[in-house]
């Protein structure tokens, strides 16, 4: 590599995902794995995602340092000793002294709608009580690892996690253990989303990096990183990713008049309705293995990818296909079209505009699926493409867009209500100076007051909160605490709008499951020796997630016990021609007991969500 020809430098991922866990570490490895750097499945992380004790390991964020030449191309990847790298990291976690959620702000339809301050009746002063605000940490080749453990809610200490600076001088971010608390412990939990006296331990904040390279200073482009909830179904991919709606943020004008690759644009829309199979009954029915619309049929894939001829003998396919999905842009109530997920209004509430209670594909794949119906597509599927399973089998030039699009491939893109990793602050443009970039607040400059209410005006407006942000200024707009709004928000709620099915609409079901497929059950599909009626039944049956939580408020109890939940992870067996290669079963730190079965008539109990 020729560091002579670097001229500047970029942080990627721009947007960095670390994910919170309980493990310690011990003599049988570290409690952490490195998360997602290529934007497909890859196998678990050796010794898997738990402990030897059945705790959640943390996902690490791993952030790395490009150079690039004077005509803005990659050079290569800087690291040490070629170069001297300091790391600084700035996060902090404001969800309690900020606004409780209600719904989108971006929302015209949330014109004169106003949300309330969180914990209103501390005032003044003492609202900084409610910040937690460790301050900024830096590491080097000299000093290797930092922690930000010196911030507090209302004078309890709270740890956000720590940095460390690796052999090759790249940043490991390690986020919090998943721990949740009020105030005080006769506060007690008032619903799913919004609860006074409360915290948690996912934040937010800047990353930035101090490089020099042959005795040059070299400019390096920051970036963020963010602290969320386990992944619970680390290898599937949610109906709508973050990078989908970011590349619509981003993208949506530009490519408008591109034409649309078959492989890169449709396909993976196709392939994410049938991830959600293994999380959801109602998926799994629809687009799963033999499903109503199974698009995990090579045969049926094959067909949507055929390249229209003189004659186009699958028109007619696609455009039913097509006339499936929700138009982002209806304003229509339609609850049976696609993608089967709650929108961003509380169902099932009557709103200005109901087709709001449903989520939409964003408007850039809707316009590519409407192409692709028409036939106006690159025909350019190949069913032999092996995806790259490491960074190491990416070329040189493209490997930071790829760890861009890994971290945010992996995070749901909706419904922002308000999201498990996300809020939906990250489609608007203002909040970002260039593309995944935050345009970041000035250090040093106060909070600015928005009153005991915040209204879509305020938010909206020249100097509001979405100019700019700064440590903590993405994950305030979320739950409190993070376990409550998970649990809260599951599938099937009864809405007298529409028949009531036990399994969907959902909310984040590749990342919240649903209903999933046992070890139990799995034990039974793959045994030879038992009858072919039995094996199939075994593998169509689907079970509460959230069984662990029988007989207990899930609310309460997934404070201290989110780990007993199963985490799906795939199985890979030739089982013969009656099921896939690939099974994603649960895997769980313990026997289960008192698990109810789901055979399509008893809904999830999961309570509904309040605000």
């Amino acid at each position: 590599m020729d560091y002579g020809s670097i001229v500047s430098a970029k942080i990627h991922p721009a947007i960095g995902v670390a994910r919170v866990g309980n493990a310690e570490p011990g003599e049988n490895g570290p409690d952490y794995f490195i998360g997602p750097e290529v934007p497909n499945p890859v196998p678990p992380p050796k010794g898997g995602y738990r402990d030897v004790q059945g705790r959640l390991k943390r996902q690490a964020a791993r952030f790395r340092i490009y150079g690039y030449d004077r005509a803005g191309n990659v050079v290569g990847e800087i690291t040490a000793p070629h170069a001297e790298i300091e790391w600084h990291v700035n996060v902090a976690n404001l969800k309690a002294a900020w606004y409780e959620f209600d719904t989108a702000f971006d929302l015209v339809e949330t014109t004169g709608m106003s949300t309330a301050l969180r914990n209103v009746l501390v005032q003044g002063t003492d609202r900084s009580r409610l910040e937690i605000k460790p301050g900024p940490c830096s590491v080097n080749r000299r000093n290797q690892i930092a922690k930000f453990d010196s911030g507090a809610f209302y004078g309890q200490a709270v740890y956000l996690g720590e940095i460390h600076y690796s052999t090759a001088g790249r940043l490991v971010f390690l986020g919090g253990r998943g721990q949740s608390a009020p105030a005080d412990p006769s506060i007690k939990l008032a619903g799913s989303t919004n609860n006074d006296g409360w915290h948690d331990d996912v934040c937010d904040g800047s990353v930035e990096a101090t490089v020099w390279l042959g005795g040059r200073k070299i400019p390096v482009a920051p970036a963020w990183v963010v602290t969320a909830p386990p992944n619970y179904a680390p290898n599937l991919v949610a109906t709508q990713t973050l990078y989908q709606v970011l590349t619509n943020t981003f993208d949506g004008d530009k490519r408008a008049n591109d034409t649309p690759s078959f492989t890169d644009d449709i396909l993976p829309i196709f392939r994410q309705f049938a991830d959600s199979q293994w999380v959801n009954a109602g998926f799994a029915a629809q687009f799963g293995w033999r499903g109503l619309t199974d698009f995990t049929r090579a045969d049926f894939i094959a067909k949507l990818a055929a390249k229209p001829g003189k004659v186009d003998a699958f028109q007619e396919l696609r455009l039913l296909i097509f006339y499936q999905f929700r138009d982002p842009a209806s304003t229509v109530f339609e609850p049976h079209l696609w993608p089967p997920l709650y929108g961003e209004w509380d169902p099932p509430q009557p709103t200005p505009n109901p087709a709001k209670s449903m989520m939409s594909i964003t408007p850039l794949s809707y316009s590519f699926l409407k192409k692709w119906s028409a036939g106006h597509f690159l025909a350019d599927y190949d069913p032999a493409r092996k995806d790259p399973q490491s960074l190491d089998q990416v070329a040189v030039d493209v490997q930071p867009d790829t760890l861009d699009k890994a971290a945010l491939h992996f995070c749901v893109g909706g419904p922002f209500h308000p999201g498990p990793e996300f809020p939906w602050i990250v489609r608007q443009a203002s909040i970002y100076e260039s593309r995944l970039r935050f345009r970041r607040r000035r250090q040093g400059l106060p909070a600015t007051d928005y009153g005991d209410f915040l209204t879509r005006d305020k938010v909206l407006a020249d100097g509001g909160p979405l100019s700019a942000i700064g440590p903590g200024d993405l994950t305030k707009w979320l739950g409190v605490p993070w376990q409550t709004d998970a649990v809260g928000c599951g599938a099937g709620y009864p809405d007298p709008r529409y028949p009531a099915d036990p399994f969907i609409p959902s909310f984040w079901p590749a990342r919240i499951p649903n209903t999933i497929l046992t070890e139990k059950s799995y034990s039974s599909v793959a045994n030879p020796g038992l009858p072919a009626t039995v094996r199939r039944e075994a593998f169509q049956n689907r079970e509460k997630w959230l069984a662990p939580f029988d007989g207990k408020d899930p609310l309460t109890y997934v404070i201290d016990h989110f780990h007993e939940l199963g985490t799906i992870e795939p199985k890979k067996r030739n089982l013969g021609a009656n099921f896939p290669d690939v099974i994603f079963v649960e895997k769980r730190p313990s026997r289960r007991r008192n698990r109810k079965s789901i055979g399509g008539k008893t809904a999830p109990q999961v309570k509904k969500r309040s605000q």
